[in-house]
C-alpha cells in the first residue's frame, strides 16, 4: 500500500544515507591521503598480513570502508523502493 508517509519516510532515509556516506568518504580520503595509499591498496595489503589490524586507526578505517558499503547497497535498495512508489 502506498502512503505519502511511507514515501517521506523513504526520501528521509535516503537523505541521511547520502549525508553519512559522504562523511565516511571524506574519512576515508583524509586516510588515504595520511598514508598515501589507496583504500583498495589499503585492504589488500591488511588482508595479506603485511599490515597489523591492532593499529587503531587501520581498524577505523577499515571499519569505515565496511560501513559504506552497507550504507551503499541500503542506499541503492531504499531508491529502488522509491521508483517501485513512483
Amino acid at each position: 500500500m502506498h502512503t505519502d508517509e511511507y514515501e517521506i519516510s523513504i526520501g528521509r532515509e535516503i537523505s541521511l544515507c547520502g549525508r553519512l556516506i559522504r562523511r565516511l568518504k571524506r574519512s576515508i580520503q583524509k586516510r588515504e591521503n595520511q598514508y598515501g595509499i589507496s583504500t583498495e591498496d589499503f585492504l589488500k595489503t591488511l588482508h595479506q598480513g603485511r599490515l597489523a589490524e591492532t593499529n587503531t586507526d587501520f581498524a577505523n578505517w577499515r571499519r569505515d570502508c565496511r560501513e559504506l558499503q552497507d550504507l551503499e547497497r541500503m542506499l541503492s535498495q531504499y531508491e529502488e523502493e522509491l521508483k517501485k512508489l513512483k
